[in-house]
């Protein structure tokens, strides 16, 4: 291992240490006009990971030229991420998928999140990026 793995290795223990919280993920199937299902083929995995939340404003780029005309149309949304460290990844039965559920079990409610897109880095972390859904099962 090269210094720089060293060191990620050990931020990515010190920063899981005090931010990371337990997750359930649930491998789903979906088909057009159909709800998601519980996947056969991969199984629910306990993990741990940050999780994080807040505002994010997108503009509605429409027809706009020139410097993006300054009183264009925003919108106001939340962005929520949830990150998996290389250790926890490489402890995974299996990758997560767009698609798939992930439920912050330890969190009041347990909030229920589906993942939209799964980002990889080349350090071999995962960056979940989530959207907030109803708990149906």
């Amino acid at each position: 291992m090269s210094l720089f793995n060293d060191l990620d290795a050990h931020t990515s223990a010190a920063v899981k240490a005090v931010f990371a919280e337990p997750a359930l993920l649930r491998p789903r199937m979906s088909t057009q006009y159909t709800e998601p299902s519980t996947d056969p083929d991969r199984a629910a995995t306990a993990t741990y990971g940050i999780f994080s939340s807040g505002p994010a404003r997108q503009d509605l780029r429409g027809q706009a030229q020139g410097v993006q005309m300054t009183g264009m149309t925003k919108l106001s949304t939340a962005a929520a991420e949830f990150w998996i460290g290389k250790a926890q990844v490489e402890e995974l039965t299996a990758l997560p998928a767009k698609g798939d559920a992930i439920t912050l079990i330890d969190r009041a409610g347990r909030p229920v999140y589906a993942i939209s897109a799964v980002h990889h880095t080349d350090m071999g972390d995962l960056t979940l990026i989530l959207v907030r859904e109803d708990d149906l099962s």
